[in-house]
């Protein structure tokens, strides 16, 4: 692998076979990160009923 050209189609060839399992994995991250922000709104709206019976 001495010329650059060598190294430009290596460079190629693992953003090729990288790009669709980063793309899968942030996009599943996006999801989870609506998920947990939900999850979160959640439990704090539960905390304030919690402590709204209890007074």
């Amino acid at each position: 692998m001495g010329t650059s050209s060598e190294w430009l189609s290596v460079i190629v060839e693992v953003i090729g076979n990288l790009g669709f399992p980063i793309f899968v994995a942030w996009f599943l991250l996006q999801r989870m990160e609506n998920k947990l922000d939900e999850l979160v709104k959640a439990i704090q709206d539960l905390n304030q009923v919690f402590n709204n019976t209890n007074r």
